[in-house]
């Protein structure tokens, strides 16, 4: 039974992503016996002269939050989110919550070798919000999302659905923690106040969120991406209103996990289609 259109089109979408991304794999006329020695893959790793790695384990004790700066020494973190809340509050313009961001120096998150405040970029008022995971190194350099190979990824879904003077790009922390490691409950405790009057400002229709980082800074809860897509999910806003909000994988992963790009496609289609 030949091809039906719908199998072509997914196979040449698969093929274009695998050279857009050069994660070509190699197709030969003839099958090739790979278990002779001449025709092993060239990538295969020699590990016969390894050398062992040596790991020095970390002291029992060690707190990773216990090196704050003096202004910190008596960081109390209720109190830190009361504030920013706050300060978030009283933003009245996007410029301006920006600028209670880079003001807000009870964030221990801001001392750890991050550039400087990273902003979103797109338009201000836009009808899609996208929102990322922990910024990387090309988001610290820029200090802006998506600045780098993902968020090329996200500028190519947009351009297909003809939505790119309509959407905004954050990143899910607007600091870059060091070795962009995972947030932890207090990097989202203190980012959640600001997000969040974020998105009021934007006053987006839909709101799409690329991965955990994202899904627990605005809705919340440490649900899964597997768990949370499908279906909209309700961001809760001040005032009693609400934007759908449709999460998916963070586009990181689909460079490293291809067959995540149909679903990813999915999830943008789902949260888009209204609009």
């Amino acid at each position: 039974m030949p091809p039906s259109p719908q199998q072509i089109r997914e196979w040449e979408s698969y093929l274009s992503f695998l050279s857009d991304h050069e994660l070509e794999d190699t197709f030969e006329p003839e099958p090739t016996n790979r278990l002779l020695a001449e025709n092993k893959s060239r990538f295969a790793a020699g590990l016969t002269n390894s050398a062992p790695a040596t790991v020095t384990p970390l002291p029992v004790n060690i707190r990773v939050n216990a090196l704050r700066p003096e202004n910190l020494k008596n960081f109390n973190l209720d109190q830190a989110v009361a504030f920013a809340s706050a300060l978030a509050s009283q933003a009245q313009t996007i410029d301006a919550l920006y600028a209670a961001i880079d003001g807000f120096a009870d964030a221990p998150l801001r001392y750890e070798g991050g550039k400087g405040v990273i902003r979103g970029r797109g338009a201000n008022q836009a009808d899609v919000l996208i929102i990322g995971e922990v910024p990387d190194a090309d988001e610290d350099e820029a200090l802006e999302a998506f600045a780098g190979k993902p968020g090329r990824l996200v500028d190519a879904a947009l351009k297909a659905l003809s939505l790119t003077e309509r959407a905004t790009l954050l990143p899910g922390l607007f600091w870059r923690p060091a070795g962009s490691r995972p947030a932890t409950d207090e990097d989202v405790a203190l980012t959640a106040p600001f997000m969040t009057r974020l998105i009021e400002l934007s006053a987006p229709k839909t709101v799409i969120l690329l991965g955990g980082t994202a899904i627990r800074v605005t809705l919340g809860t440490s649900d899964s991406v597997q768990k949370l897509r499908g279906k909209a999910q309700d961001i809760a806003l001040p005032g009693g209103h609400k934007v759908p909000a449709y999460a998916t994988f963070p586009a990181a992963f689909l460079l490293t996990q291809s067959l995540a790009k149909k679903a990813f496609w999915a999830d943008f289609l789902a949260a888009t289609a209204h609009l």
